[in-house]
């Protein structure tokens, strides 16, 4: 098992690329918002309710939420993300703010209890039926009118190209969780280390069937180009997939 590194007095540095390493190997947060984190942001600025953001790291969408006066629940599995966050909060928006460490798979909310939910390159770490599940606790959490905002990696990644004829294949051949991959450190070994062992690599048909079958109605979705990427994950314009959906 990997020893985690003790909790840094600060967030850690951006890399030049603007990719933020996470404290348990679980990835990188990007320093930036999304164009999918952008719209989270400006449909929690209006809510009454608070909004839920799930995987956060050290809390880049947070942060803009709750300057935009939103109430937000943070989530992250590794608590020490979320505690140098709110240390970096100036009041109110730290009153605002509160905290639910844990794995999302395992947590529980009240029904109807958020107005919107951000789940932003989490879901790309879950298995199929995980991902079903997972689907179908943001439907229950959400209240009536709530808001779902997905971003995850596509197979078109320049570090996972040796994946994406495997990824085809299986898409034509009617695989219903074709972008699965069991052992990352094969495909993509250069940064193997800060990835779990397995990923699970979407596109829009996956995520629409995923949460239309939870009960959601499709607002949007399309893969991202990721200009903001480092140029050895960078491949072709379609690098991330979102989804924004309605209870």
């Amino acid at each position: 098992m990997t020893q985690l590194d003790p909790t840094p007095s600060s967030i850690p540095s951006a890399e030049p690329n603007g990719f933020v390493k996470t404290l348990n190997q679980m990835g990188y947060m990007t320093s930036t918002l999304d164009p999918v984190s952008q719209e989270f942001v400006r449909f929690a600025k209006n809510q009454t309710l608070p909004v839920l953001d799930l995987g956060a790291a050290y809390g880049v969408a947070s942060r803009q939420a709750l300057m935009a006066g939103a109430r937000v629940i943070a989530n992250d599995l590794d608590g020490r993300h979320l505690d140098l966050f709110e240390s970096t909060l100036p009041e109110p928006e730290r009153s605002r703010l509160s905290k639910l460490p844990g794995d999302l798979r395992s947590l529980s909310l009240p029904e109807g209890s958020c107005s919107a939910i951000l789940v932003c390159r989490v879901l790309h770490f879950f298995r199929g039926e995980e991902i079903e599940a997972a689907a179908q606790k943001f439907h229950r959490w959400l209240a009536k009118g709530g808001r779902i905002f997905v971003v995850c990696e596509t197979p078109y990644l320049k570090n996972f190209s040796s994946f994406i004829p495997v990824y085809e294949e299986r898409k034509r051949s009617g695989v219903r969780w074709p972008g699965f991959i069991a052992n990352v450190a094969e495909v993509a070994p250069e940064r193997a280390a800060f990835l779990p062992p397995e990923m699970h690599l979407l596109d829009p048909e996956v995520l629409t069937r995923s949460f239309e079958a939870a009960g959601f109605l499709t607002t949007w979705c399309s893969t991202l180009s990721r200009t903001d990427f480092p140029e050895d994950i960078r491949l072709d314009g379609r690098e991330s997939v979102g989804y924004i959906g309605r209870k």
